[in-house]
């Protein structure tokens, strides 16, 4: 039998298998049945944990030094030792101390014997001396004061003389100084007006910045995903690459750009020049980056293809739209580029204006020197001869008043302020005395806590320096507390007396002890490009069931928050629109809305419901397509 050529076309078997699937969709289809998953609402008790890892350590550990210098004598401990409190642990080489104490007690007795000396008072034959250096110094200074007289009218008539050139110097010096001050005046005001168009300029760059930004998310969606869904299926079609730069250059720009803005509201009109400097270069740097960022967003727009949802002309709008603003962001670029170089050339002016007149205040100066230096040598040797006269008139009453004191005090009786410098003599021998004793007990370790002897660093005969450390003690009963790194994203939950349950590698899962938050240190710790802060944690009993030791690893679990009686759901419960958050409740077989307001985030996934819902209610958890 022939088979008819129609069968034997392509397009016919094409239309038979359409039309049987037109027909079969027609007798099975019934609609699509939804069911669902849903969960009752009722009070529970909702917690909030965060889970850490931490180390033992021992609450008293001290590194032991000697107090000075010297050679090890005796080392009477080893690593492992147990020692008390007061234990002598190493002493020095002592010779050298001994015979400084010996030394200072002989000097005690020098001192002593002076002072007993002085107590017995003066013989005959030494206030015959005084009476005639008494004398003598008298007949000095009488001779003294004839030449200061003298060459007091020798003086008056060398003044008469004086180059009077030097009065109109000074004035010409004193203009100088006028005209310095009102160069740095105004070399003040020219800079500061430059620093503060910087500023004008910087805030600026910012918000033009912010601009830019917002505008290459209207075309990338990187943090709002809502602005180019009209498009989003056309975008970079022709190259995909365009768009992972571009959303990673926005990254990086809108990084940039946070800390740009934290810097420069930080910044006030009239601030330090170094404050406005680095807060417009932070600036600089992100217009930059908006700038990159812009330049790939318009490259992943040519890659865009066009469509029934993107017509031509949407495309060639978006265009024009991110050319506009990366113009407007190269202008900000330019005028940030102008302030700058605006700051560096009132910088320069002001440096020249105030080194013209540094010139010519040096040069008034000069000048008022060398008028005084004509001073005529008349009026210079006048000057010398009175001043040599009263040196020596001074000297002459110096000496007369030594020759004078020294006949009150050998005549008179000695008196206890006599006494005084001898008496600090010999309290000065002793605390000598006093300070070689201590060295002396400072050439010895003796340990200020009980425990074990962690680490000897010195071997006898070994010389040791001051402060260097040469034994450490450490505590051995259960004065321990743990140490924990906690993440920044973490470390806002937790605070202090938070419970802590502990667990420990070296005892397994089954034993457990309790502590509390005892201490949080606010400096960040930066470990592998992460901050942490670190948390110490005290143990509620000193007397605990194991023995802990210094160096175990601890897992922790931070309770940071409880509610009881708290209406909780799963977090995928609650939904979230331009509306608000709400969740889905089902009443009589059909879904209603309902707007919440939500509390606590807590473990397993769970929030806290604070208004919006009553208990027995039913809400949707998800949806199933049957």
């Amino acid at each position: 039998m022939k088979i008819p050529r129609v069968f034997k076309r392509w397009w016919f078997w094409l239309l038979v298998i359409v039309g049987l699937g037109i027909v079969v969709s027609i007798l099975f289809s019934g609609g699509e049945d939804v069911s669902y998953v849903t969960e009752i609402v009722e009070e529970s008790v909702l917690e909030q944990t965060v889970d850490a890892n931490g180390e033992v350590v021992s609450v008293d550990e001290v590194e032991l030094s000697f107090d000075l210098s010297g050679t090890i004598e005796q080392l009477l401990v080893a690593v492992g030792d147990v020692v008390e409190v007061g234990s002598i642990l190493s002493v020095l080489d002592t010779t050298e101390l001994v015979a400084n104490v010996q030394s200072a007690y002989k000097a005690v007795e020098v001192a002593s014997a002076n002072l007993e000396q002085q107590r017995a008072g003066s013989r005959e034959e030494t206030l015959a001396i005084s009476k005639a250096g008494l004398q003598a110094a008298e007949a000095s200074y009488a001779a003294a004061d004839t030449d200061v007289e003298h060459s007091t009218v020798l003086l008056d008539l060398a003044k008469t003389r004086y180059n009077i050139d030097s009065d109109a110097a000074a004035i010409a010096l004193e203009t100088a100084r006028d005209n310095l001050a009102q160069t740095r005046a105004d070399n003040a005001g020219l800079v500061a007006d430059a620093y503060d168009d910087l500023l004008s300029a910087s805030w600026a760059g910012v918000i033009e910045a912010r601009s830019g930004l917002g505008k290459a998310d209207e075309v990338m969606g990187v943090r709002n995903g809502a602005l180019n869904d009209d498009y989003e299926l056309y975008l970079s079609s022709k190259d995909s690459e365009a768009l992972s730069r571009g959303r990673s250059k926005f990254t990086t720009a809108y990084s940039d750009l946070v800390t740009a803005e934290s810097a420069i509201l930080a910044v006030a009109y009239g601030a330090s020049s170094g404050t406005i400097v680095s807060a417009g270069q932070l600036v600089e740097d992100t217009l930059q980056q908006v700038a990159l960022t812009l330049l790939y967003t318009r490259q992943i727009v040519e890659a865009t293809l066009t469509g029934s949802g993107f017509t031509g002309a949407e495309l060639t709008a978006l265009m024009a739209t991110v050319d506009a603003s990366r113009s407007a962001v190269q202008v900000d670029q330019a005028a940030l580029e102008n302030a700058f170089q605006n700051v560096s050339d009132a910088l320069i002016t002001s440096s020249a204006a105030l080194e013209d007149s540094q010139n010519a205040y040096n040069q008034a100066a000069i000048a008022l020197d060398s008028s005084e230096v004509v001073e005529d040598y008349s009026v210079a040797s006048a000057k010398q001869s009175l001043s040599a006269s009263e040196s020596v008139f001074a000297l002459r009453g110096a000496e007369l008043a030594r020759a004078e004191a020294s006949l009150a005090e050998v005549a008179a009786a000695p008196r206890s302020i006599d006494l005084a410098s001898y008496e600090a003599e010999v309290g000065r021998a002793r605390a000598a005395y006093s300070a070689a004793s201590a060295r002396l007990d400072n050439a010895e370790i003796k340990s200020p806590i009980a425990g074990n002897v962690t680490d000897v660093s010195v071997e006898v005969g070994e010389q040791v320096i001051a402060a260097t450390p040469v034994v450490v003690v450490q505590t051995t009963g259960d004065q321990f507390e743990i140490v924990a790194e906690i993440s920044e994203s973490d470390i806002a939950k937790i605070s202090l007396d938070d419970r802590v349950e502990l667990t420990f590698d070296a005892f397994g899962g089954d034993v457990e002890l309790m502590g509390f938050v005892g201490e949080i240190d606010p400096a960040e710790k930066l470990i592998e490009g992460v901050v942490y802060y670190e948390v110490t944690v005290y143990l509620d009993d000193e007397e605990t069931i194991v023995t802990l030791r210094p160096g175990m690893s601890a897992d922790l679990v931070l309770s940071t928050d409880r509610r009881g009686g708290a209406i909780t759901l799963p977090q995928r419960a609650v939904l979230q629109d331009s509306d608000g958050k709400y969740v889905r409740v089902l009443m009589n077989g059909k879904v209603e809305r309902r707007a919440v307001v939500t509390g606590l985030r807590g473990d397993l996934g769970r929030i806290e419901i604070v208004s919006g819902l009553e208990e027995g209610e039913e809400v949707v958890i998800r949806e199933i397509a049957e």
